[in-house]
């Protein structure tokens, strides 16, 4: 759908032309189409990202997250069923680096799994897609978090990456919206309650 004024700028250059060119002057209608098209695939962006903040934030609720990490809970699960879901990761952690890493592949979103002592699971990170990022993380900003989810619980400034974390409290657990200086979520931090 089209916004009001590009409908108006549209009427008022087809009275224009009219009235230059002569009655039944016609403008070609590849621009209104292609605007209406962008129009379209925009919202639908819009549509599947704020599908999959909600699908996040239920499963927050009881320590797990949407699509391949379901099933995987918070201090319940072990790095051994992570590996049987996931396979071993393309990025073990070590002893610089707590997360094993899963990229995100076609049709596949990323997220990196961090353990506790004992090997169950401590946090989970959701990523996102790469391809049409919009779709995704990339259409999450915190005007869209406020709106949709309300006022986070508390707000820190990440001052090594120059980044936003937006926490929200999720019963016995909390999701961490870590927003980049694009002003959208870069990604999702899953973990006990502090």
């Amino acid at each position: 759908m089209l916004s009001k004024k590009p409908a108006a700028r549209m009427v008022s250059a087809v009275i224009l032309t009219g009235s230059l060119l002569g009655a039944g002057a016609s403008l070609p209608t590849e621009p209104v189409e292609a605007a209406s098209t962008m129009d379209s695939a925009s919202g639908i962006a819009k549509e599947h990202a704020l599908t999959t903040l909600h699908e996040i934030y239920n499963k927050a609720f009881s320590g797990e997250m949407p699509y391949t990490a379901m099933g995987l809970k918070i201090n319940e699960n072990t790095q051994k069923e992570v590996y049987e879901t996931f396979g071993s990761p393309p990025e073990p952690g070590n002893t610089d680096e707590i997360f094993d890493y899963y990229h995100a592949e076609m049709g596949h979103p990323g997220f990196a799994f961090a353990y506790n002592a004992d090997k169950t699971i401590s946090q989970i990170r959701y990523f996102g897609t790469n391809v049409e990022r919009d779709h995704n993380l990339g259409s999450i900003t915190p005007k869209v978090l406020g709106n949709q989810l309300g006022s986070a619980d508390e707000i820190r400034h990440i001052s090594s990456t120059n980044e936003i974390n937006y926490i929200y409290k999720t019963g016995n657990y909390e999701l961490q919206f870590i927003v980049g200086e694009d002003q959208t979520v870069d990604h999702i931090n899953l973990l006990e309650a502090k």
